[in-house]
């Protein structure tokens, strides 16, 4: 089984915040790309990079919005990316923003590679992204990550941050619209990766602080969790982490999570068997797992979590619980997580 490139649906969340205040009716494209809308609570959940990426390309496509990747990551920066861009942000230097993106970027997206090189008096920071993407499809997310990579060197702090030089990863696009003060910057297109050459006295220049209404800081076992959590590099963990992004999509089925990946639900069928697998027996093994870290929040309803696993109704989810465990889900809350209080039904 191939390997499938995962991302948190913290950017998607931020895109879908975009387009709404434009204006643009986003659930039809959230439907064709399969995808349904984020909650506040699925912003550290994983999806595959590339329905990311179809779902950009199609509002793009469809809305007339060449630019979409740097609208998104202009208006509302690299802080607005969940736990991973609120912890750049705390970055004091750009050397540091750097070094913080290097450690996480794998635990945030799997999909993409960040490195620096020096050359000279010269530093080049770089951006590739997984070459299972389609070439096509990638102009959104490229320059949504140009976008992200220059708010976090200080851009939209009021740094005047000046690069020397700028390779881009897709065709050519005026980028002094987006980033005034760019107009006369040697740009060059069409490149194997995305590259922001600067002088190497950034690094160790200050960056202005967010103000800490504007940007919440990260606790150490908010970093320790999502890093935790970062995605398998085995093919059938990563199919674990697909199949939980679409467990509330109302049409959960093997052919849609075969779709999503890009292949056929007789070929999907046939690789799990290859491993002693079956897609009923992965998909309760998923709903298992997000059950019981959903049942230690005591806020949680029974008939949310039902819900939130892609159960009608609450009768069904008791019964696949009490098949995979022998006992009720609010039993089981009293047995491994009970601390004297009572629980929501």
């Amino acid at each position: 089984m191939n390997s499938i490139p995962l991302v948190r649906k913290a950017p998607l969340a931020t895109a879908i915040s975009y387009l709404v205040g434009e204006g643009v009716p986003i659930r039809r494209y959230l439907s064709r790309a399969g995808l349904s809308v984020t909650s506040p609570d699925d912003l550290e959940a994983f999806m595959p990079l590339h329905q990311l990426c179809d779902f950009l390309s199609l509002v793009a496509r469809a809305e007339g919005i060449d630019d979409l990747g740097f609208r998104i990551g202009g208006r509302l920066g690299i802080e607005s990316l969940g736990v991973y861009g609120r912890l750049v942000a705390q970055s004091v230097t750009m050397h540091e923003a750097i070094q913080t993106s290097r450690a996480l970027i794998s635990s945030y997206n799997s999909g993409l590679q960040i490195w620096i090189e020096r050359h000279g008096g010269q530093a080049r920071y770089c951006q590739k992204y997984s070459p299972n993407l389609p070439r096509n499809g990638v102009t959104e997310i490229v320059h949504l990550g140009l976008a992200n990579a220059l708010a976090q060197a200080g851009a939209q702090r009021g740094l005047d941050y000046q690069p020397t030089r700028i390779e881009l990863a897709t065709d050519p696009v005026d980028l002094g619209v987006h980033f005034p003060g760019f107009e006369d910057l040697p740009v060059s297109f069409n490149q194997s990766q995305t590259s922001v050459w600067f002088d190497q006295t950034w690094l160790s220049r200050p960056l202005p602080a967010f103000p800490p209404s504007h940007c919440l800081s990260v606790d150490d076992n908010e970093r320790t969790s999502f890093v935790a959590m970062a995605p398998s590099t085995d093919p059938i963990g990563q199919l674990e982490k697909v199949i939980e992004s679409a467990l509330g999509h109302p049409r959960m089925s093997l052919r849609l999570i075969a779709a999503i990946i890009g292949t056929s639900a007789r070929t999907l069928q046939r690789r799990l068997a290859e491993h002693g697998l079956s897609f009923s027996g992965l998909l309760g093994r998923v709903r298992f797992a997000v059950a019981q870290r959903l049942l230690r929040d005591p806020e949680m309803l029974l008939t949310e979590i039902a819900g939130r696993l892609g159960y009608s109704d609450l009768p069904n989810f008791i019964r696949a619980f009490k098949r995979w465990t022998g006992v009720g889900p609010n039993q089981f809350r009293r047995l491994h997580y009970d601390d004297g209080q009572e629980w929501p039904l």
